[in-house]
């Protein structure tokens, strides 16, 4: 286990022929790591954007917007929704292919580009299905620090409105959002495994799918163990950072 001896699968092998469960994982991490990391930085960036901006006009037509987008986009799953899009974007516009798997084999040189081209459809859908509820995650936050007495104080001091907002209130919301983060870039090495399986992105998620249609033990533990190292050692990387953004944690 430590030196990642895990045994060879009984029904995949890698693009180099190995049937070593270790050989397959690493082959298939990059990609999970491609989409899902991306995707998931992409939506902490605009949730943080956009929550902060509806928390400083809480009660307007934006909040009240944002707030209704995120229970919308939150209320159906995402494989659904990947369906229709692979519908609309695939079969009836022709724009993206329906498989995200290229057809490009990985020694030619243009691999990485026909892999990022496969990659928009499942990318743009899982932002659009996930900012909204985290924009509205870190709306909650911010709108509790907003109603503080220091917040106020610095309000009196003629401090601007935006920089309370983005410089104070979203740095002091900072320790839950980085708990949200660290678990979504956690949990993004492991895929979604029917997200993948629909899109057909040849990652971790749809090999552990494919895996469990197959019976193949040493792959379905393989990728469990691993998804399970990288979740600990996420977890602990986020409590170090909590004393960098929370100093009652970095003295206690």
């Amino acid at each position: 286990v430590m030196t990642l001896d895990l045994g060879k699968s009984n029904s995949f092998t890698s693009s180099s022929g190995s049937s070593s469960v270790r050989d397959i994982i690493l082959e298939r991490m990059p990609n999970t790591i491609l989409l899902f990391t991306t995707s998931t930085i992409i939506i902490s960036a605009i949730g943080l954007f956009v929550g902060a901006f509806v928390a400083s006009k809480a009660g307007s037509i934006w909040d009240r917007v944002n707030s209704a987008f995120a229970v919308f986009s939150g209320s159906f799953p995402i494989w659904w929704i990947g369906m229709l899009m692979i519908f609309a974007f695939a079969f009836a516009y022709h724009i993206f292919p329906a498989r995200s798997t290229p057809l490009t084999p990985p020694s030619d040189p243009s691999y990485i580009i026909d892999l990022l081209y496969h990659m928009l459809l499942p990318l743009i859908t899982i932002v659009l299905v996930g900012f909204g509820s985290w924009a509205y995650f870190v709306r909650f936050f911010v709108v509790g620090i907003l109603n503080e007495d220091y917040i106020q104080a610095k309000r009196t001091t003629g401090i601007s409105e935006k920089k309370i907002v983005y410089s104070h209130a979203l740095k002091n919301a900072a320790p839950p959002i980085i708990t949200v983060v660290a678990l979504s870039l956690a949990a993004s090495f492991g895929g979604a495994i029917l997200s993948e399986a629909v899109f057909d992105w040849p990652g971790m998620g749809k090999l552990y799918y494919d895996a469990i249609g197959a019976f193949d033990y040493p792959i379905i533990i393989g990728v469990t163990y691993i998804l399970t190292v990288i979740f600990v050692l996420t977890v602990f990387v986020a409590d170090i950072v909590y004393g960098y953004f929370d100093p009652r944690v970095r003295v206690g």
